[in-house]
């Protein structure tokens, strides 16, 4: 397990995030301002499991033109699931996704600490995100039932229907738009 430990974070993505993570942590704790910091932190914690499912159903599935390198490289992922090069996006999407994601959670809210929390929130989650994916693709074996259930739906949507579960970290936003079942139309072509 540790060769995948060690896998997972020696990719430069992944480096990032944790650095943000590891930073946006020691500040929101530094500078804490009671339930609003944690009220911060939660918010951008949902905003990346939102970003999640958006991302990947809107602009990696319906709306390819959207953002074609993304697509592409999300192709590239469908083609060859199991290959480390096509886990990660790169280290320029993420680090210019955050540099407008900070600018527009400092425009509306004004306050260092709890932008530092919201940051915080969101990077953690996205680390989460990150891993649970890294799991799904990996010979790994969640030691979790939630582990175990959410690798099964990626997979679900890697090799039965992509246009179902989209969902990598938590099926939330699967059940209540209606992707968590595979089209009438597919059939099951995942070993039990």
């Amino acid at each position: 397990m540790a060769r995948y430990y060690r896998e997972f974070f020696s990719n430069s993505m992944i480096a990032f995030i944790v650095a943000l993570t590891v930073a946006g942590l020691a500040l929101t704790i530094a500078t804490f301002q009671g339930y609003m910091t944690v009220v911060c932190f939660v918010c951008g914690m949902i905003v990346y499991a939102i970003f999640e499912y958006v991302v990947h159903r809107f602009l990696l599935h319906q709306f390819p033109r959207l953002i074609p390198a993304m697509y592409r490289g999300h192709v590239a992922h469908h083609e060859h699931p199991n290959e480390l090069e096509h886990l990660f996006s790169p280290l320029r999407y993420d680090a210019s996704a955050y540099a407008v994601y900070v600018l527009v959670v400092w425009a509306a809210l004004r306050d260092l600490p709890l932008v530092c929390a919201w940051i915080a929130g969101t990077a953690l989650f996205q680390l989460y995100y990150q891993w649970m994916h890294y799991v799904a693709h990996r010979p790994i074996t969640p030691i979790t039932p939630w582990g175990k259930w959410m690798r099964k739906k990626h997979l679900l949507h890697h090799f039965m229907d992509e246009h179902a579960w989209y969902g990598v970290s938590h099926p939330t936003l699967d059940y209540l738009l209606g992707t968590h079942k595979p089209s009438p139309k597919k059939k099951s072509g995942l070993p039990q």
